[in-house]
């Protein structure tokens, strides 16, 4: 009696696994990383105001960013986010929610030079992932420029039962 695989990928998802991700599974991946980013500037402007308060409470006065400063320090955020996740585990906290990984040209996590560029170009430029629309390949401007691809993989594995 030969062994069974079971797998914790349901069977519909199967077809999928290595495919290069859409427009609609990405985006969701983004909005999850980009509330991830949002949470961590308002914990961090939270602690700031905290230790304001500490260090002069008679004083205390709530301040409002302007909004141009609040927007650097998530874009700040979000490049140091997407470098350290990309460098890492090929996967941010919206890539993992979503099944997907950032992969090179050889199918391999992208090191760090590649997920600083990558970042860097995601941060500056969001539009550009714009492109997998009209990519046939489901490739963003960014994925074109470095050939890297964002592949749904779900990171499971198959055990004998």
């Amino acid at each position: 009696m030969e062994p069974e695989f079971l797998s914790a990928l349901p069977e519909e998802a199967r077809s999928f696994q290595g495919d290069r991700a859409g427009i609609v599974t990405r985006a969701i991946a983004n909005t999850v990383d980009i509330t991830v980013v949002a949470l961590f500037a308002l914990l961090g402007y939270g602690g700031w105001l905290t230790i304001r308060f500490l260090a002069n409470p008679p004083g205390f006065t709530v301040t409002t960013p302007s909004f141009l400063a609040a927007l650097i320090v998530v874009g700040v955020l979000l490049f140091f986010y997407f470098t350290f996740s990309w460098a890492t585990t090929g996967r941010t906290y919206g890539d993992h929610v979503m099944g997907l990984r950032v992969v090179n040209f050889r199918g391999d996590r992208v090191h760090w030079a590649g997920a600083i560029v990558r970042s860097a170009l995601c941060t500056l430029f969001p539009i550009a992932l714009l492109w997998v629309i009209v990519s046939s390949e489901n490739r963003s401007v960014q994925d074109v420029i470095l050939r890297t691809s964002c592949i749904h993989d779900w990171g499971t594995k198959s055990v004998r039962v």
